[in-house]
């Protein structure tokens, strides 16, 4: 069980995307990450923050020790700014990252939206789950501290409070989608019917038959049949 060590925060992901390159060693990425995260303090601290986001927005997987070649999300927050993407940050981190899955799999089981969330509980049901105390103590701290950053949790004096979804507009909406297929499933196609509860509902998503209709030929062809809805998504 690969664990989630640090919060993010999303304005350290989309600085980080500006700053790296592809194919760059990651090695030229350590110093100039200590001015992106600027209010950490502590060196040690920042490396595991900067392993984290690493692992999960930059690494090449076929060569650890490099950017990849492609990386699209560079591309997307260079023309869409911070705050449209924040969003599918989120949401291409818990795709990629098991442990962030399962955790969100308890959260949806456990808990209603607009409801006190007992962190303490929560950890206690997943390490009955999964056995593994210290990895998961630690990444549900700091998986609830990104919710907060991102605006999903309130983190008052007394209590955790899940807020509500993170609304998103039909650009977004079908940048995810195509995310999801290319980048994260790496399949031709998806089923609008079969997409898994604990990573799309964190969010309050557009009409999707719609927007499938809206950008058929464009991003995708749709298909609609009996037993499922399909979008082919291209692969460039």
């Amino acid at each position: 069980m690969i664990g989630f060590d640090r919060p993010l925060k999303p304005q350290w992901i989309y600085e980080s995307l500006l700053l790296a390159q592809p194919g760059q060693k990651l090695t030229e990425f350590n110093h100039p990450f200590e001015q992106i995260a600027r209010e950490l303090t502590g060196k040690e601290g920042k490396r595991k923050v900067r392993t984290v986001l690493v692992r999960c927005f930059l690494r090449d997987p076929s060569n650890r020790a490099r950017v990849r070649p492609i990386v699209c999300l560079k591309e997307l927050s260079e023309k869409y700014g911070l705050d449209f993407m924040s969003p599918i940050y989120l949401f291409y981190l818990i795709s990629s990252t098991e442990t962030l899955i399962n955790i969100s799999e308890h959260i949806f089981r456990l808990y209603e939206w607009e409801t006190e969330l007992n962190l303490a509980f929560l950890q206690r049901k997943m390490i009955e789950g999964s056995g593994d105390r210290d990895v998961v103590a630690r990444s549900a701290r700091s998986f609830i501290k990104t919710l907060a950053y991102f605006g999903l949790i309130a983190d008052t004096k007394d209590a955790l409070l899940l807020n509500k979804p993170l609304s998103l507009d039909e650009q977004q909406a079908a940048i995810m989608l195509q995310l999801w297929a290319r980048e994260l499933r790496h399949t031709p196609q998806i089923d609008l019917r079969q997409l898994p509860p604990e990573i799309f509902n964190w969010f309050t998503w557009p009409d999707l038959r719609l927007i499938a209709r809206k950008y058929n030929g464009e991003f995708w062809d749709y298909q609609h049949r009996m037993g499922g809805e399909y979008l082919g998504v291209y692969t460039s």
